[in-house]
């Protein structure tokens, strides 16, 4: 019986950080999801990085951004959630 008194502290903080932290990481990742699979051709973006621009032609993992001057590929994962 001492032993399992001596755990729960510990269990404990493990149920805080999986509250705090875990639940709404799982959240915003399903957010994130919902809305790149909503993005389409000519929908105005920003990446990671800070670029700007429009959505010219979507792929399984990857999307076309065309820019002032060119054009760009990145992953669809780089696609910041406005």
């Amino acid at each position: 019986m001492d032993d399992l008194v001596a755990i729960l502290p510990l269990v404990t903080v493990l149920f805080i950080f999986y509250v705090v932290l875990y639940i709404p990481q799982r959240r915003r990742q399903k957010k994130h999801k919902v809305y790149i699979d909503s993005l389409k051709i000519g929908d105005d973006v920003v990446t990671e990085s800070g670029i700007f621009g429009r959505i010219v032609n979507i792929k399984d993992e990857s999307i076309t951004l065309v820019l002032k001057k060119g054009e760009i590929e990145i992953l669809k994962s780089k696609i910041l959630h406005n």
